[in-house]
């Protein structure tokens, strides 16, 4: 019978660091780095901040000068986790829509100019385009600021939505996870878990 290599060459087995007793905070101390925003020039950066203000909703919904800073660096962050070339058709896509008004022939003037109500209303109609690529420029730049936007401290409070809770209940899980300890039938670790009980 053939025994394993025991060369040096074999790998070292991987460090898990300990995890910190309260991890679900908004900026926990756990050591995780994000990733830097997304490069855009100011041209691109004005473009996106236009796209930003026509996309969130309008108020009552929170909004504020930090909030749309929040909602710009967040989005330009979640672009560094795509490849590149969807980050690029994305920054291509930021420019398509600010220049909308241009091609659909509304006005001369940049969507990035606009009143933030009739910017809004732009894009709603664009998202209702017979032609699906204008339709799909529409939702990707949705999905990228608005997710971002409902991930805001001031639009949970707004819509009474707590989620530090359930969050620090899977990081308490993972540590007793990591620790060896059984796993109860509350702990929803899916069906294609293989974590023994």
């Amino acid at each position: 019978m053939h025994e394993p290599d025991q060369s040096s060459n074999a790998p070292t087995p991987m460090r898990v660091e300990p995890v910190p007793d309260r991890i679900a905070d908004r900026n926990p101390d756990d050591g995780w780095q994000f990733a830097d925003p997304h490069p855009m020039g100011p041209g691109t950066r004005a473009a996106f901040q236009g796209l930003i203000r026509a996309l969130c909703p309008a108020p009552p919904a929170p909004w504020s000068p930090e909030i749309a800073s929040s909602v710009e660096l967040g989005s330009r962050i979640f672009l560094r986790y795509m490849p590149p070339l969807l980050a690029h058709g994305f920054v291509l896509t930021i420019h398509l829509l600010d220049l909308s008004p241009l091609w659909t022939l509304r006005s001369t003037r940049r969507l990035r100019h606009w009143e933030r109500g009739a910017a809004g209303e732009v894009l709603q109609a664009l998202s209702r385009s017979r032609l699906k690529p204008v339709r799909l420029m529409v939702i990707a730049a949705r999905a990228a600021v608005l997710s971002t936007y409902y991930d805001q401290d001031e639009v949970h409070e707004a819509l009474d939505y707590h989620p530090m809770s359930f969050l620090q209940q899977r990081a308490d899980l993972r540590k007793r996870l990591l620790d060896g300890l059984p796993t109860d039938d509350g702990d929803i670790i899916g069906p294609y878990s293989e974590v023994q009980r």
